[in-house]
């Protein structure tokens, strides 16, 4: 049959479903290409995120360990007692204080402790040449002391002899543990004589990254530089024993090469223990030569982009077969006495597809049929009516005005869409103002309020999602909160430690001396220290250890050491002018060691002067710059002595934690002596 004499319902049909189709099927195709890509990019970023905050936490981890084995070897390096009892007895608190840490130990080369190795050998902590080599260790459960073992051997004490240099080594077993050592090399006048460390066993750090999850069946696993698997979820005999080359798969070797290089990136492949498509993302550690990896299975990981693009297809065909139906509905209606109609039709048929709900059948026709154009232009209006107040109400919900519903008096389906857009807004608004409650609560840092009204399908997704973050986040808090708790004892312990170890050298080394001038310094000086461990184990008490009050804290230390010194307030008066500062841990410290220090030596010589002495400590807070002033009216500093190398330990503590905290330090001999110091 030739084209001319297909009916024109037929052709009707076949015009309207065929341009339908192309259109529909070019925008479908588009619309899933663009939003499939999007969300599989997401899914990849969340994927590489989630790898990257686990290696962030390990790497604090990491960097914990390696503070505390710097701690040890700077301790030593300045430790003049050489008392074996009182290092052993250092040691020993550590591992009890870090129950993480598998041993601690330091190792000297042979006669540089304290030059009496011959009357330690075979002693406890000692082997045959009598070196101080003690390990304090929890190998075989309780801690224990031994001397190490292999030490002219193995990497744990060559590399940082040789370096001179932190070492963390490359996993490896010791006494038949897998364990993973810190290593800090001890210095004096710029000759290497031993080494201290600590070490922890990688069984636990197993323990911790075998608990990883990612999505459903997803696992972590972590690697050493040279590809070593340091744990693994199931196969734990691979752990110390076979490395990423050995499984003779290409991405794994590739991934094993970047690991070496300190890259991260992923990599599609295949998991040898599942038999499944993975992809392996891999983050390195910035401490020491490891790197996290997250093996999440593909399918899993795409769960989401997959099913978006079913439920889009779905829409799209739904909409294709609609479209068709009502093409197939209207062409019945038409006959071949009305082929102008049919034209007319065909014009409106187009300004509707393109949205142009304006245009109107023509109805200067024959009265026969004159019904037919004028009954279309009844339903445009019929139509346009319930389309425009839907664009009014879609646009008022899109500005935020949720309060805002349908006024139109339509019936049957009109009324059915009219009630469906006010049902709606309705759900939008409880739902959204219900949402906004919590995240107000989030902003106030209040995590209890959670969502009541979580509606379904993509709301279910939305009000679900705020509900876990909720979640997430007040479990994050209460981590937080007992991390930090965590980190201030330590912080307390390990200066409180430090300062009775310095009295306790402060005051053995004064009974070394028999001069009255001598022993009365270094009591003095015993008496800063114990005046800096009161103030302090105040500010332990403190609710705060990250921002200090430290315009408080200056008060009570000045008044502190006005009551040690037994100050005659009739004959010294201290004037302080004090703004309200607040300074975080690592500066308020040192600072307070400088005040302790200048404060303390203006007392000094306020006693050997004839007339009344005024001592000043100012604090001033201007344009983001922080000045400390003390000051006294005594005979001044020396104008032919340079303050900077003066044999005053004092002093030289004050110049060194000065330049430790980038600060200026400036000296004022107008009127008596004055110190001031800046900081940015």
């Amino acid at each position: 049959m030739e084209w001319k004499e297909r009916s024109l319902k037929f052709k009707l049909i076949l015009y309207i479903v065929a341009g339908t189709l192309l259109v529909l099927a070019a925008s479908t195709a588009m619309t899933i290409s663009t939003v499939t890509t999007q969300q599989e990019e997401l899914a990849y970023k969340q994927s590489i995120e989630m790898a990257r905050n686990y290696a962030n936490d390990f790497n604090g981890d990491m960097e914990m360990n390696k503070a505390i084995a710097k701690t040890i070897a700077v301790s030593m390096a300045s430790y003049d007692s050489m008392s074996r009892e009182e290092a052993n007895n250092m040691l020993y608190n550590l591992v009890v204080e870090h129950p993480h840490l598998l041993g601690t130990y330091v190792a000297y080369e042979p006669d540089t402790f304290d030059g009496k190795d011959g009357e330690f050998i075979g002693l406890e902590g000692h082997d045959s040449t009598g070196r101080f080599i003690p390990y304090w260790n929890k190998i075989n459960g309780p801690i224990t002391l031994d001397p190490l073992l292999d030490y002219e051997t193995l990497d744990y004490y060559q590399l940082p002899k040789k370096t001179e240099d932190q070492v963390l080594t490359e996993p490896y077993y010791y006494e038949g543990v897998f364990i993973v050592s810190y290593v800090s090399p001890i210095m004096e006048e710029g000759e290497f004589i031993g080494i201290g460390g600590v070490d922890v066993s990688l069984n636990y750090m197993d323990e911790v990254i075998s608990e990883v999850k990612a999505f459903d069946t997803g696992y972590a696993l972590m690697t050493g530089n040279t590809g070593i698997l340091v744990s693994h979820p199931t196969h734990k005999e691979w752990i110390g024993e076979k490395t990423l080359y050995d499984f003779g798969v290409e991405e794994f070797s590739k991934v094993a090469d970047e690991i070496r290089d300190g890259k991260g990136g992923h990599i599609e492949t295949i998991d040898p223990t599942t038999g499944q498509n993975i992809v392996m993302f891999y983050e390195p550690i910035r401490t020491g030569n490891y790197s996290f990896i997250l093996v999440i299975p593909k399918e899993e990981m795409l769960a989401g982009v997959t099913t978006l693009g079913n439920k889009l297809l779905q829409i799209s065909l739904a909409a294709i077969i609609f479209m068709a139906a009502i093409s197939y509905l209207i062409a019945l209606s038409f006959t071949r006495p009305i082929k102008e109609i049919v034209n007319d039709f065909k014009h409106i048929s187009k300004d509707a597809v393109m949205g142009k709900l304006d245009s109107r059948a023509k109805t200067d026709v024959e009265i026969d049929f004159r019904e037919i154009p004028m009954g279309l232009n009844e339903i445009l209006d019929a139509v346009i009516t319930p389309v425009r107040d839907t664009i009014r109400l879609t646009n008022a919900l899109a500005k935020g005005e949720l309060d805002e519903r349908s006024h139109l008096d339509v019936h049957g389906e009109f009324r059915q869409l009219s009630n469906t857009l006010d049902n709606f807004a309705e759900l939008l608004d409880i739902i959204i103002k219900d949402s906004s409650q919590v995240l107000t609560a989030f902003q106030n840092n209040d995590f209890s309020r959670n969502v009541k009204v979580y509606g379904e399908g993509d709301f279910l997704i939305l009000t679900e999602g705020i509900e876990k973050t909720r979640e997430t986040l007040s479990r994050m808090i209460d981590e937080r909160k007992k991390i930090e708790e965590i980190r201030k004892k330590e912080i307390h312990h390990r200066i409180k430690n430090n300062l009775q170890v310095i009295s306790s050298l402060l005051d053995l080394e004064s009974d070394k001396f028999t001069n009255v001038k001598v022993i009365e310094a270094f009591k003095e000086s015993q008496n800063r220290v114990i005046s800096m461990a009161l103030v302090h184990e105040e500010l332990y008490r403190s609710h705060d250890m990250e921002s200090i009050d430290f315009s408080d804290y200056l008060l009570k230390l000045v008044n502190e050491l006005s009551y040690s010194y037994g100050i005659n307030k009739e004959k010294i008066q201290v004037k302080m002018d004090v703004d309200p500062t607040f300074l975080d841990m690592d500066t308020a410290i040192p600072l307070g060691m400088i005040v302790n220090e200048l404060v303390s030596n203006s007392f000094k010589h306020a006693f050997k002067q004839e007339k009344e002495g005024e001592i000043h400590v100012d604090l001033k807070l201007e344009d983001q710059r922080l000045t400390l002033t003390v000051g006294d009216n005594g005979v001044g500093f020396p104008e032919d002595i340079d303050f900077t190398e003066t044999d005053s330990l004092g002093l030289q503590l004050v110049t060194t934690l000065t330049a430790q905290i980038d600060g200026t330090i400036e000296l004022d001999r107008s009127l008596g002596t004055k110190f001031i110091i800046v900081l940015k």
